[in-house]
């Protein structure tokens, strides 16, 4: 009492705080004295301290119901750990299990509750007494251990094993017989605790302390649910050695039945019986689990447990896997539609599997390519292209190919397509015209937009980069996934199908750079062929999933044929020919069509979106696969075809399997011929040309040269002389690798380290081919026909300003540029740039003139090498490779290096 005291006092001191502060350092052990004083003590005390004496006794209430055994905390780690292992098992979970998952302090504080009318009251329960009209007073009054409430100046009442109704009835008529003028409202305060035994397949069985409104799920919670063999179906209530009731949880579970879940009684028995009886439901079904079954139980009222089939579930080949005679399990195929059926009971082990639903709609045609609103649509007897599309302007988009369209039909029950071609827009137009197609069921309606037209491509590629996200980590090599053109480039990859080369052994050895280079090489490779795959995967379940036929819209015609293609390819066997035609030339989209029924030439074209305004109508050629005897191959045969004719109806030729249309280009169409002029020539520019036309002849169009012009300096490029140089550089480096390689591998020690020489290779790759032709271009004005030469499209001539220098390059101390002084030698131009370095092959050394000529220059015995040099010549001087290297290919690459550093810097100093 003394230290209750002393607790009560320091919180009172710290400031006076209100009693949920004092209270909560009050233990359960002092709340507990505080109960045992008087209770005209117990109400002094809170007066007189400022405490709350109502609060405190309902702390006290739920701090006691709330208490569990020792091993609470080591169960709830336990209960943790099992629910984490069931959920991340493959195992078939059994129904109701989880209910027991969540934490037992949830189901705590049952002392709180409204007590119902039927509670039986007992000794320690606590009834609240509140006196009104000539008596104001309230009073908490405790019931005895002998059954009796005392009330002041009433008397005793004998009240245990009462219900709270009638014990209420019971204290309110004595309070108005005893006391003239007063009511007393009456109601419950703390309840009384009770013990009760949790027995069985419980997962912690033991004796517990509860609430007295304690109830059998409750107590269940308490012990943490049933064990992994316990039944949820068989939790019996023993009292006194009878059975009270017999829960079943799943009255609770699934139907809300909560009438057998009775309130205990100090000293009753919760007994867990072990599992008799499991079955499993998979499949289609809300609830796939683990049941409990009982006697009675049948496949209706299991596939109830399992919350019935869902929408896409086909219950009419279920299959049920049962135990037989002999132990052995056995399959059955079972129809649930049938009452009798699900009549059947069900026996322990038993499995019942429902599958889905067929994804392809019977009764259905689908709609794809451009079109607003692709998908599968409701099919029925009569209906017609019309009746889907019935609008030209509102159900087809702008881009739309109004005279190509396909139905793919099946044909027979093994899915063998054949297709029909015909005019959209003459079937939209002109209703129940041949045009307009009567479908069938399970057609599909292909519709194209225009060449090689796409509509909002940008959403292809946002799901196709989405896809592939997934494969790659997004780093500085993968930035080629955020291409605009990412789905053309994946359609590509998939019809080329082709991989990269790989480097040869020798380079791999060489240098670890190498080897790097052919890993990027590879990741390359695989980057390429994952992105093929996406789209391949994409492309083949077109028809039949919702989400990627909302997506045709984007395809192009190549595209949206692409899996018509593959289908047609694969049904091809013997004695049934691919029904593949192709068109090449002059036509929209040249490539392979499927042969549709009855299509001639005309219909070919069409496919192909039409003829290119190149196209010479009058002439095409029809080439023919047929075969032959047996034993002698097939033979090509080849029909000169009059496209007019065929264009307007007048001629019909019906294609075959594998025939192939060559449109042909009218002579010269596409020839516009262009060179260039540039510098100083009187009006540069760009010059249409016709075939053979000569330099000259252009010249003379551009008005001549200025008066600055320095005609012998001229620079004259030529695309397939560049192209040429690049192959002939390109030979070369590998012919040097190739060499460096061997070298590597040979005993003989080289006197440049690998990485001199793959930095050497890196420059020559790194040099540009200039396509330069050598050209004398005063003869050439001078109209001198042996000088003068025809004109190719896209060559280009640059006239520079007049040059008086003389630029010396190569191995010298000190390369530099000098005024041009007709009087001075070459060993003259030579001394004034410091003459040779130690490496200099002075027998080499040659002059390049303006126009790209080399001259050699004569060794004359008084005044040296002379050569004839003008303005604008450059004397170059080579390294000598025998100082070198025994390498016989180091000379064609100085000259390489010079041939290119002379003519850039001819051009660059002009």
């Amino acid at each position: 009492m003394a230290k209750l005291f002393q607790l009560l006092l320091v919180c009172i001191l710290f400031g006076g705080t209100a009693v949920a502060n004092a209270s909560t350092n009050i233990s359960p052990a002092m709340l507990e004295q505080l109960k045992q004083l008087p209770r005209a003590e117990q109400e002094r005390l809170a007066r007189e301290h400022g405490f709350d004496l109502q609060q405190l006794q309902s702390r006290s209430s739920a701090s006691t119901s709330q208490q569990r055994p020792e091993t609470l905390q080591p169960r709830q780690q336990s209960e943790s750990t099992e629910q984490s292992k069931r959920e991340k098992s493959d195992e078939p979970k059994r129904f109701g299990l989880n209910l027991f998952d969540s934490e037992v302090s949830t189901f705590a504080p049952v002392g709180n509750i409204p007590v119902p009318d039927n509670y039986v009251l007992g000794p320690d329960d606590e009834v609240l007494l509140q006196f009104f009209g000539n008596r104001n007073q309230s009073l908490h009054l405790q019931v005895s251990r002998d059954g009796y409430l005392s009330i002041p100046e009433i008397g005793q009442l004998q009240v245990a094993g009462l219900p709270f109704s009638k014990a209420r009835e019971l204290i309110r008529t004595r309070v108005q017989q005893s006391m003239i003028g007063v009511e007393a409202a009456v109601s419950m305060g703390a309840l009384r605790t009770i013990n009760i035994m949790v027995a069985g397949e419980a997962k912690h069985p033991g004796s517990y302390t509860v609430s007295a409104l304690t109830t059998v799920t409750q107590a269940l919670f308490v012990a943490g649910g049933v064990s992994d063999i316990g039944a949820l179906r068989s939790i019996r209530v023993n009292r006194a050695g009878n059975t009270i009731t017999n829960f079943d949880l799943y009255d609770l579970l699934l139907r809300g039945d909560s009438s057998n879940d009775i309130h205990l009684q100090n000293g009753d028995v919760v007994f867990v019986a072990p599992i008799q009886a499991l079955a499993q439901v998979r499949g289609e079904v809300r609830r796939p689990a683990l049941f409990e079954v009982q006697p009675g139980d049948t496949l209706g009222s299991l596939l109830a447990m399992a919350g019935g089939a869902r929408e896409g579930a086909f219950p009419k080949a279920a299959v049920l896997e049962r135990f037989n005679a002999q132990h052995l399990r056995d399959l059955q195929n079972v129809d649930l539609t049938q009452a009798s059926v699900r009549a059947q009971a069900v026996r322990a082990g038993d499995v019942l599997r429902i599958g889905a639903t067929s994804t392809r709609a019977i009764n259905s045609v689908t709609v794809a390519g451009a079109v607003v609103r692709p998908g599968h649509y409701a099919w029925r007897d009569g209906l017609r292209v019309s009746d889907l599309l019935p609008s030209l302007w509102s159900d087809l988009l702008m881009s739309t190919d109004l005279d190509y369209a396909l139905v793919v039909r099946e044909r027979d029950q093994r899915g063998t397509i054949e297709v029909h071609q015909f005019n959209l827009g003459k079937a939209i137009e002109h209703k129940g015209s041949p045009d307009d197609l009567q479908l069938a069921a399970r057609d599909t309606l292909l519709v194209f937009h225009h060449a090689s037209y796409s509509h909002q491509r940008y959403k292809l590629n946002d799901y196709l980069r989405k896809q592939l996200e997934e494969r790659f980590s997004g780093n500085e090599e993968d930035r080629w996934l955020a291409s605009d053109e990412l789905a053309s480039r994946s359609f590509e990859l998939l019809q080329s199908e082709q991989q990269d080369g790989t480097v040869s052994l020798n380079a791999l050895m060489l240098n670890e750079q190498l080897v790097q280079q052919q890993r990027e090489q590879q990741q390359k490779s695989m980057q390429q062929q994952v992105l093929a795959e996406v789209m391949s995967a994409f492309l083949q379940e077109l028809f039949t999933n919702e989400s990627y036929l909302a997506k045709s819209v984007h395809l192009t015609r190549s595209e949206l044929l692409y899996p018509l293609l593959s289908t047609i390819r694969h049904q091809a066997r013997h004695g049934q020919p691919v029904d593949i035609v192709s068109v090449s030339g002059e036509v929209k989209v040249p490539g392979d069509y499927p042969l549709a029924q009855n299509a001639g030439v005309a219909h070919l074209v069409k496919a192909a979106g039409g003829l290119n305004d190149s196209a010479f109508i009058q002439r095409a050629e029809l080439s023919r696969v047929s075969t032959v005897a047996a034993g002698s191959g097939s033979r090509v045969q080849h029909y000169a075809v009059s496209l007019p004719s065929h264009l307007n109806g007048s001629e019909y030729l019906a294609l075959q399997s594998r025939d192939r249309l060559n449109i042909f280009s009218i002579p010269d169409w596409n020839n516009t011929f262009t060179v260039e002029l540039k510098g100083e020539v009187r009006f540069p520019g760009r010059y249409s040309i016709q075939q053979g036309e000569t330099l000259s002849s252009v010249l003379q169009r551009a008005g001549g040269l200025t008066q600055n012009a320095f005609a012998k300096g001229a620079v004259f490029t030529r695309e397939h002389i560049r192209e040429r140089e690049k192959a002939h550089l390109q030979k070369m480096v590998e012919q040097l690798r190739g060499e460096l390689a061997t070298r590597s591998l040979s005993t003989e020690r080289a006197q440049n380290s690998p990485q001199d020489m793959l930095l050497m290779l890196q420059q020559i790759e790194a040099q540009s081919s200039l396509g330069r032709l050598v050209v004398n271009l005063p003869y050439i004005l001078a109209e001198d026909p042996t000088a003068d030469m025809p004109v190719q499209n896209g060559d280009v001539l640059y006239v520079p300003r007049m040059d008086s220098t003389i630029a010396i390059m190569g191995e010298v101390q000190h390369a530099s540029t000098h005024r041009f002084n007709g009087e001075l030698s070459v060993d003259d131009y030579l001394n004034m740039a410091g003459g040779l370095r130690q490496r200099a092959d002075g027998n080499r050394v040659f002059v390049i003139r303006a126009d790209g000529s080399v001259v050699l220059p004569r060794n004359g015995w008084l005044r040296g090498r002379r050569a004839s040099l003008e303005p604008g010549d450059t004397i170059i001087v080579p390294l000598d490779t025998e100082y070198k290297d025994n390498l016989t290919l180091w000379s064609q690459v100085t000259q390489i290096f010079y041939q290119s550093a002379v003519a850039l810097a001819a051009i660059s100093r002009i």
